[in-house]
């Protein structure tokens, strides 16, 4: 695969060229929109104005906002002037955004003025974490922070030329949604963003209209708006992901490009899907039933990928391997990647035996920032460990069984909560599940299911032992859950993961009723 350009300010500048005033974004939650031509034109001028107030080449530069086109803007104004961003979800607490800000060295930041009150609280013991004069206040002002619209204005007035910018050259340190502790941030070159958006944008087919309801501040929502420009297509962009109101949203904004998790194939049918024509949908480890069930709902070929904020895209099904359809692969190998289905022992394992899967290739992240000991943990040689558990099959076709840490050990027999968590699913009643591993006295651990139900259904519509029986039709009898679970949510990371090890501890697991398959009774 060939990637002309030589950074992601290039990149901006080619599509320019070729879309000019066609619409790049397009929010779903207003009237706002943003051209190819506009993208490029104003990140440049946020590029100069950021150069005006003192930020240089290599800079960190913390950028809070929600998903409004001005977060873009920066992002690429950022990666033009050589300096780094240093994405922030918006849902942060002052505890969260403290620890980001001081582990990324961050010395400039762009926040939105409803967020302000966190920089308050942060100021309130003493010295400025981030001085005000290096402040850029979108959506409102402050005396002694710059103001959003005077900056652009300056901007759009300056001559200053900007350095020279690298393929190598860090552009992002990306923050991974991390279930212990806070989490790691990943050092991200141009490179890995050119590599990951010319990728995509080869997977699924020439979408025109895509869906950007992942936050901006993660690798899922940078990626969609890089189709965009590799494409030519438009962003149509939400503020906050919904899965009720998601079909809607497709309606009215003419989608043909989306993702979808499990709890979709549920969903009721929508009169205005009917009409409508789908280029392509995504996915990541969808069961069986539900990638079948999405298929036939929207008319459209369902695709499954692989792939984490340190590598990128790794796998993928193609758009036009048909048969792949339900068969709970993530697909071949990536361009310009290679993987290896490793061992405990460091050699490559049989096909079809499951073991780590690891990657290489170009455009990998180049560590986790100011965390040596975690970066050295994370590679053998140049090749990445994933901490996923894969098998091969002996086609060449990559199928994710769980997290190695999230295998359950039960009477010496490794269980896949992921797995386990697909059969539960697939019963009609259950929208949603986590499945992790509880100790045991007698066994190691065993295994326990916390089930949120379908709305308008409640425990006595799907008691446990129909659960129970639907799962000992799709499993072996010692992976069957023994301990069932129904609970109002689950607990999630900061990017609407499931935080399995919220799950694990004591207060979770005697929090409300709990039924014991082993006991047949509650407890």
């Amino acid at each position: 695969m060939e990637i002309p350009f030589t950074n992601i300010g290039h990149l901006v500048d080619h599509a320019a060229v070729q879309y000019r005033d066609r619409l790049f974004w397009q929010s779903i939650d207003d009237d706002v929109s943003l051209t190819f031509a506009g993208l490029a034109s104003d990140s440049v001028s946020v590029a100069r104005a950021l150069h005006g107030i003192g930020a240089r080449k290599g800079d960190h530069i913390a950028v809070m906002m929600p998903s409004v086109p001005e977060f873009f803007i920066v992002w690429v104004a950022i990666a033009r002037l050589g300096a780094v961003a240093v994405p922030i979800n918006y849902q942060y607490t002052v505890a969260e955004l403290e620890y980001v800000l001081k582990d990324s060295n961050t010395r400039f930041m762009v926040v939105e003025h409803e967020r302000i009150g966190l920089i308050d609280e942060l100021n309130a013991g003493g010295k400025a974490l981030i001085p005000e004069d290096r402040i850029v206040l979108h959506g409102g002002s402050r005396k002694g922070m710059h103001d959003w619209t005077a900056l652009l204005e300056a901007g759009r007035i300056s001559d200053v030329e900007m350095p020279a910018v690298a393929l190598d050259d860090l552009l992002t340190i990306q923050y991974t949604s991390g279930t212990t502790g806070f989490p790691k941030g990943c050092m991200l070159p141009h490179d890995y963003w050119l590599v990951l958006g010319a990728v995509r944008s080869g997977q699924f087919g020439l979408p025109h209209r895509l869906l950007v309801d992942k936050p901006l501040s993660y690798m899922g929502g940078i990626w969609r708006l890089l189709m965009c420009l590799f494409l030519g297509a438009t962003g149509c962009v939400a503020r906050r992901f919904t899965l009720s109101g998601m079909q809607q949203r497709i309606v009215d904004n003419e989608i043909d490009f989306f993702s979808v998790t499990d709890p979709v194939a549920k969903l009721p049918d929508h009169p205005g899907i009917a009409g409508m024509k789908f280029t392509c949908i995504t996915a990541s480890g969808l069961n069986k039933d539900a990638h079948l069930a999405i298929e036939k709902k929207y008319g459209a070929p369902v695709r499954e990928m692989y792939g984490m904020t340190e590598i990128g895209s790794a796998t993928y099904v193609r758009y036009d391997d048909a048969a792949m359809s339900g068969s709970g692969s993530c697909g071949k190998v990536a361009p310009l990647r290679e993987c290896r289905v490793v061992g405990p022992d460091g050699k490559d394992v049989a096909p079809n035996v499951p073991g780590e899967l690891w990657v290489r290739g170009r455009g990998l992240f180049k560590g986790y920032y100011n965390k040596e000991e975690a970066t050295r943990a994370a590679f053998a040689g140049d090749w990445f460990r994933t901490g996923d558990v894969f098998r091969q099959d002996e086609n060449g076709y990559f199928y994710i069984l769980g997290r190695i840490k999230d295998s359950i050990r039960r009477s010496g027999e490794n269980i896949s909560s992921h797995e386990v968590a697909a059969a539960v699913t697939s019963h009609p009643g259950v929208l949603e599940v986590a499945v992790v591993g509880v100790p045991d006295a007698f066994r190691g651990e065993e295994v326990k299911a916390f089930i949120l139900l379908q709305p308008g259904i409640d425990e006595k519509d799907v008691a446990p032992d129909r659960i129970i029986g639907h799962c000992e039709g799709l499993l072996a009898a010692f992976k069957v859950p023994r301990y069932l679970q129904y609970v109002p949510s689950l607990p999630r990371t900061s990017s609407g993961k499931i935080a399995i090890n919220a799950l694990k501890t004591e207060e979770a697991f005697t929090k409300g009723p709990v039924f014991d398959r082993t006991q047949n009774k509650w407890i």
